[in-house]
């Protein structure tokens, strides 16, 4: 049952032949004892070119990450999945402000222009003379019971399509505290960031110079690093906006908190009007919202994509980069 050692080379000396017949000479057959598989092994060779290939393919997904600084992981928010995103609709009124469906309009739509974040944005709109001093806002209630201080990120993008020569959608927070540095005690406030309010000639010259917004184009704000002012007199608009931390310093343990007289269930709101009777349309999306170092973006779009989200692209090459490590050290094992 055992080939001589004649018969042994007999056979490897054809089983070689073979191979090279079939034009094949990255494989050689061990001798038969031999360890690996059945006394095969893959060449040096052909294990060469598998490493090559697959740093090739992991440099490739590698660049991919690092060249898609504008992909963003976003909660796409739309008509049919708000999320903890809401429009509200307030109309002026003597002693205070109702909710009013039917004076203002608010709605994911498609564009304008490019919008930052894939093909639409949410429109926040009040008809000319029919608002009597109210307004159109897209307000959430995820920051509700956060901290002020915990406030790690806060950005996002308008554009403006109707005005009255000067506002542009800003944000409300809302808050409480429990004192104040004049010791008046427990009470709330409201903040409000303007884009307006970004530049040193308008703003604060201290505070980063944002530029001056402009109409029909996409612009985003840094409203962390920009100028705010209040209800409560701590700052003013214009000149007098100050940075968070003024707040900060001022109130005693300010929180997020729902703006009742407005917005029964949200505490941040992007928001057109309360200033005048004049027409506004505007539109904002690319929310991004970051507390304790962890950032949410947000996405407001007309439907649910139909192509595949950013999110759903940095998952697939997320998943491809570990596939290829694993195949990478089975390799580097054998």
């Amino acid at each position: 049952n055992y080939l001589s050692a004649n018969q042994q080379n007999t056979v490897r000396t054809r089983q070689e032949l073979r191979l090279k017949d079939c034009g094949n000479s990255a494989l050689r057959v061990q001798p038969l004892g031999a360890s690996g598989n059945g006394g095969r092994k893959v060449s040096n060779f052909f294990q060469g070119e598998l490493k090559m290939k697959m740093k090739a393919f992991l440099a490739l997904v590698a660049l991919v990450l690092a060249m898609a600084p504008g992909v963003v992981l976003a909660d796409v928010v739309t008509p049919s999945n708000m999320g903890t995103w809401a429009f509200a609709f307030n109309y002026g009124l003597a002693g205070g402000y109702l909710p009013c469906g039917s004076c203002q309009s608010g709605s994911m739509v498609t564009g304008p222009a490019t919008p930052p974040l894939g093909v639409g944005s949410a429109m926040l709109q009040i008809p000319s003379g029919t608002n009597d001093d109210g307004a159109a806002s897209i307000a959430t209630s995820s920051l509700n019971g956060v901290a002020l201080a915990d406030l790690t990120a806060l950005s996002y993008s308008t554009y403006d399509t109707a005005n009255n020569g000067q506002q542009f959608p800003y944000i409300q927070l809302n808050i409480s505290y429990t004192n104040d540095a004049s010791n008046d005690g427990p009470g709330t406030d409201t903040l409000f960031f303007e884009p307006p309010y970004q530049t040193p000639s308008a703003g604060d010259p201290s505070l980063p110079n944002q530029g001056a917004p402009a109409m029909n184009t996409w612009q985003t704000w840094n409203a962390l690093e920009g100028g705010w002012w209040d209800n409560n007199n701590v700052a003013g608009p214009g000149t007098g906006v100050a940075p968070l931390s003024t707040f900060l310093s001022f109130y005693t343990d300010p929180t997020i908190v729902a703006n009742v007289p407005y917005f029964p269930n949200d505490g941040l709101a992007l928001t057109v009007g309360f200033a005048d009777n004049t027409e506004y349309t505007a539109y904002v999306d690319n929310v991004t919202i970051g507390v304790s170092g962890s950032n949410t973006t947000y996405d407001f779009e007309p439907n649910t994509p139909s192509v595949p989200e950013p999110s759903a692209i940095m998952t697939l090459l997320t998943m491809l980069l570990a596939v290829g490590l694993v195949a990478r050290k089975r390799i580097a094992r054998d």
